[in-house]
């Protein structure tokens, strides 16, 4: 086991993401968390019964509302610590428009639920259009930048598939 001077981190301590970081990563689960037990409360409660009509309530809600809501504030609120997760430059003007954009798709994901199927496909493609699109940028990070962050290719890039996958499937088969 190699040791360390008092002075010289360790390498796992080097790379150990700051409590901040860790606090932020953990919002991009609370969509699929909200999702998940609104299913679990959704069967208790009614059964089967109108379950894909509420599968895809909150879908929109949980996994586009609320997700985005909370990734596109952090994009305007912590933009440093976000540009070190997904491996940008510190300062990146773009940060504020992505945190406008997934701030835009949260309301209309969260309003989206008791709206018509008119604004509910709006606010499916919006989502899926952004995401998906996501999705390429860090595929082009990663073949380009060899940007390996996980911020660009950990949970977030597949969120940014699988979410949009799964509410564009939701939408068809209601």
């Amino acid at each position: 086991m190699a040791s360390t001077t008092p002075n010289e981190p360790s390498a796992q301590a080097a790379s150990a993401p700051s409590v901040l970081m860790r606090l932020l990563s953990m919002t991009t689960f609370v969509g699929v968390v909200g999702f998940a037990v609104a299913e679990i409360v959704q069967l208790m409660q009614q059964g089967q019964a109108g379950f894909a009509d509420a599968s895809l309530a909150n879908a929109l809600t949980w996994l586009v509302g609320v997700n985005a809501w909370i990734t596109g504030c952090g994009h305007l609120f912590f933009p440093n610590p976000i540009a070190d997760a997904i491996g940008w430059p510190k300062g990146n003007p773009f940060q504020w428009e992505v945190g406008l954009a997934g701030l835009l798709i949260g309301i209309l994901g969260v309003m989206a639920a008791g709206q018509d199927r008119g604004f509910q496909l709006a606010t499916v493609i919006a989502f899926s259009v952004f995401y998906l699109g996501a999705a390429v940028g860090h595929v082009r990070e990663m073949v380009r930048e060899r940007n390996f962050s996980p911020g660009n290719a950990g949970f977030i890039f597949w969120y940014d598939i699988l979410a949009p996958a799964a509410v564009i499937c939701l939408f068809v088969i209601t």
